[in-house]
């Protein structure tokens, strides 16, 4: 017998039809007139070459093979139940789901210590994977369900793809303990005529605070450029070059060793960060629930002022 052929809404008349032994009645219970449940039940006995039901007096009774039927598929009908049921609700202390956040490592190492916290908590067996992800990619990571978030700085995105502010932070230039330059406001000058680190993972191109300085008539020409920020740090900790930084990575810096640091001689540098996820997501009450805790988490980051 061929399921690919049977409309599995007529399982539900049937099911239904079990339970009252009555059209008119499983016609009230399925919001559907009596002359619809009757059709359904035709098309069961066409389909099944079976009577299905048959009436005795007033009352519906199933045929041993419809009784056969809905006995062994009770278990596959109350599992699918279980699982349609549960489609508009997530319980994070049951679940088992796994979520790929889309980000770099930065920011993985700002925000994954604080969400994995909470997760350990609250949802003790639900998986988190970060995935580097560039950002040319990450419109077609979200769309393609490669990734359930994705956190970065702006990022021009398609009208299919939701976003939200999560993060402000302003800039830090930040070096070794007892940097000369750092003891005091560092004036621009200084600055520019100091070594620099810049931590991108382009091969060449601006950082952000070197558009910035470009938008004021000023470049400056790195000494070292690398991928890691905990690379750059350890490089900082060691010479006299000087990092600049958003203040949000400066707090990760201090929780393994000391830097000293001092504000962004241009004001107004600014590091916007968002979190993205496919609008077919929007709704979902698992995502919803990741989004929730990832605001959570990322909260409890902006209270925290070091430095400048």
């Amino acid at each position: 017998m061929n399921l690919d052929k049977l409309d599995l809404n007529l399982l539900v008349v049937m099911r239904v039809l079990d339970e009252c032994r009555s059209t008119t009645r499983a016609a009230e219970i399925l919001h559907l007139s009596q002359p619809a449940v009757s059709h359904a039940l035709k098309r069961l006995r066409q389909h099944f070459d079976d009577p299905v039901f048959e009436r005795r007096g007033r009352t519906l009774v199933p045929t041993a093979q419809t009784q056969r039927l809905l006995a062994d598929t009770a278990s596959a009908w109350q599992q699918l139940t279980h699982v349609l049921s549960g489609l508009d609700h997530f319980n994070p202390g049951t679940s088992e789901q796994s979520f790929v956040i889309g980000l770099n490592n930065a920011f993985e190492n700002v925000m994954l210590p604080s969400l994995m916290a909470r997760v350990a908590e609250q949802a003790p067996r639900v998986r988190i994977a970060g995935q580097a992800i560039a950002r040319s990619s990450l419109v077609d990571g979200l769309a393609q369900a490669q990734l359930d978030l994705a956190i970065d700085a702006s990022v021009h995105v398609s009208e299919q793809i939701e976003q939200q502010a999560v993060l402000r932070s302003d800039y830090v230039v930040m070096g070794r303990p007892g940097h000369p330059a750092l003891q005091q406001p560092i004036s621009l000058e200084t600055y520019l005529a100091s070594r620099h680190i810049l931590v991108s993972r382009r091969a060449d191109g601006p950082g952000l605070e070197d558009d910035w300085l470009l938008r004021h008539g000023h470049r400056r020409v790195p000494a070292l450029r690398c991928q890691s920020l905990w690379t750059a740090c350890q490089v900082v900790a060691t010479t006299d070059y000087l990092l600049t930084v958003p203040r949000l990575f400066l707090q990760q810096a201090l929780n393994i060793q000391r830097f000293d640091s001092v504000a962004f001689p241009l004001s107004g540098l600014q590091l916007l960060v968002y979190m993205y996820w496919h609008r077919s997501r929007d709704a979902d009450p698992a995502n919803r629930w990741l989004r929730n805790e990832v605001l959570m988490s990322l909260g409890r980051l902006t209270d925290k002022k070091p430095g400048g």
